[in-house]
């Protein structure tokens, strides 16, 4: 007999159809986030993929709602380097994403392949994602997930960018964002590591990774973890390309480290200056010009003047200096003159030490300082000691008690005599100082808890989800990420593993007899020819409905194991919950010789001998 694909539907069986508009047709991937089908729209014919939110992810509102609208809004993107999203709804408590088909290798396979890429290649991917993103931006769109996995190289070498929309839905859900981490963390920009929304700054750092990437042949950060890869995007300065591959000329280099900068204000201020330098290099490549500048220079000093025309002037001659005149000496005793001087001399210094008297006998002005200074503002409180002449002086340190940006404490202290002109110093508060948050992922709840406690952080509410690879009970997400800094006593969130999710219990399975057809031992459509064997041939009708309680797409695989021991898939599908399984076997061999099993996302629900 033959066996069928594990992926494709029965010949014969009707797929499902959603909306009376899609086709869904065989699982082709199971991403992070969605399983997605190879589908066709009815009424065009045309080819489209259809991503349906995986189960795990449906029971997370906040997510569902803010996908569903982000990815209703991009269906008004209209690129040839994106990927157009056609309609988007939700349909029994799941996602359903439909976008155009896109045939092709991704990036990220591409780079395991070949990598480094060819100067010139790599110049017109960028170029193309660079466009893209430029337009994208320009509309109010951020896409926030790029990465090599989002990007096609289709057969004819266009580029194509996906997964517009799922960015900005991922950073709105501290807990979505660590099941996004594993693939993110190698292009994730440092802001948003550390909480920010992404922007136009932060899709240019991701494709400053992966620009790095496609010419060094290793992205530009890693680390044994996820988060340890996302600490070093935080702290270590970017790497240079030329120090990875030195025929990378120094624009590049350059157009790299800008995309690549820690402070979103250092790189491009917009995509537009990215693409004029990435138009500077590619026409240098076409035209042979060097590549020997770089955004990141600054811009050349002014060429010294040549020798001749930096030689100083010769300074004018001095003045002549004109000959004294002199008095012509005077005979007998001291001059007129010289009795005047010493009459004023003998003045001023009666007036200068009476006048020293009176400074050194005055009191000087005293001054109170302020009792009430402790708890204002910098600013209020640096207002109030000017208006009484003196000079505030602002130092700042941590406290625990004292909000930050208020003052704890002053020197001198308040209702002190100061005299006036004399400074005043402010300590004030940079609020609490911040810790570094421990790493809980993958420990007992109990120990998480303790462990966070005796660090001095509050556990605001813990959740609990099913996992297919995390023992129950062990912590399996924390918001925000262990090895990060925040204040003591701030809030920790935690996600709990609750084990392998049960599978809804199924209405008993019905094998009965199929109704006799015209010509017995012509196996029925779908079921492929059987073996060559005298055994008779029987058809059997196998039934059972989905629950209602089901989530998301539901796998069938119904395999029949005939007298002679072979073994063939006669049905392999997707159900959605509430749909009712309906299928005729044809089973070969005498009765009680032959076995039917029928499958449930991989998990065996009947198993009869027939």
């Amino acid at each position: 007999m033959s066996s069928e694909s594990p992926s494709a539907n029965p010949v014969g069986a009707t797929p499902p159809v959603l909306r009376n508009r899609y086709e869904l047709g065989e699982r082709v991937a199971d991403g992070t986030f969605f399983y997605t089908h190879r589908g066709r729209e009815l009424e065009s014919g045309r080819t489209v993929a259809i991503k349906v939110l995986r189960p795990e992810f449906t029971s997370d509102e906040a997510f569902v709602s803010r996908l569903l609208s982000e990815a209703q809004s991009v269906t008004s993107l209209r690129h040839p380097n994106i990927a157009q999203v056609i309609e988007a709804w939700q349909e029994r408590g799941t996602v359903v994403i439909v976008t155009e088909w896109v045939r092709g290798i991704n990036l990220k396979e591409r780079i395991r392949r070949v990598a480094p890429f060819p100067l010139a290649v790599t110049v017109d991917i960028v170029l193309a994602c660079a466009e893209a993103l430029h337009y994208a931006h320009e509309s109010g769109y951020i896409h926030g997930d790029i990465r090599p996995d989002n990007i096609i190289i289709t057969p004819d070498g266009r580029v194509k960018l996906t997964d517009f929309g799922l960015g900005a839905s991922i950073a709105a859900s501290t807990r979505i964002q660590m099941n996004a981490l594993p693939q993110a963390a190698h292009y994730t920009a440092p802001e948003v590591t550390q909480g920010r929304h992404p922007d136009s700054r932060s899709d240019a750092y991701s494709l400053g990774c992966i620009l790095y990437e496609m010419l060094a042949g290793n992205v530009p950060f890693d680390a044994e973890t996820p988060i340890a890869t996302a600490a070093r995007h935080l702290h270590d300065p970017p790497p240079s390309l030329r120090a990875a591959n030195p025929a990378v000329p120094p624009a590049v280099d350059g157009i790299t480290l800008k995309l690549m900068q820690k402070d979103p204000k250092a790189r491009y201020v917009t995509l537009e200056g990215l693409l004029r330098d990435i138009h500077a290099v590619r026409d240098a490549l076409k035209n042979d010009r060097p590549l020997n500048w770089s955004p990141l220079k600054p811009a050349p000093e002014t060429e010294p003047l040549p020798q001749k025309t930096r030689t100083r002037a010769a300074a004018p001659p001095p003045p002549p200096r004109r000959a004294r005149r002199e008095e012509p000496e005077t005979e007998g005793g001291p001059s007129f003159k010289l009795l005047i001087a010493l009459g004023l001399l003998i003045v001023l210094m009666f007036v200068g030490f009476f006048g020293v008297g009176m400074f050194l006998t005055r009191t000087p002005e005293q001054v109170t300082v302020p009792a009430d200074l402790v708890g204002m503002g910098e600013a209020e409180a640096s207002g109030v000691l000017e208006k009484l002449g003196l000079v505030p002086q602002v130092r700042r340190d941590f406290n625990d008690r004292v909000p930050e940006g208020k003052v704890f404490d002053t020197d001198p202290k308040g209702t002190s005599e100061v005299r006036a002109g004399k400074p005043v110093v402010l300590w004030v508060s940079q609020g609490t100082q911040p810790v570094t948050i421990p790493d809980v992922v993958g420990k007992e709840l109990d120990d998480a808890q303790k462990e966070l406690r005796t660090a001095g952080f509050v556990l605001s509410d813990t959740k609990e989800e099913f996992s297919e690879v995390i023992p129950k009970g062990e912590v399996m997400a924390q918001v925000p990420l262990g090895g990060t800094q925040a204040a003591k006593k701030s809030s920790v969130s935690l996600v709990v593993s609750k084990g392998k999710e049960p599978i809804p219990e199924p209405q008993p399975v019905d094998v009965d007899p199929a109704p006799e057809i015209d010509e017995p031992g012509e196996p029925a459509p779908g079921t492929g020819t059987p073996s060559a064997t005298n055994a008779p041939e029987r058809q059997l009708e196998v039934a059972f409905p989905i629950s209602e309680r089901s989530q998301g797409p539901q796998h069938v695989r119904i395999i029949v194991r005939h007298e002679d021991g072979t073994e063939e898939t006669q049905y392999d599908r997707d159900h959605m919950p509430g749909d009712q399984v309906a299928h005729t076997v044809v089973v070969q061999g005498t009765e009680g010789k032959t076995q039917i099993r029928v499958y449930l996302n991989d998990r065996l629900i009947h198993r009869e001998t027939r």
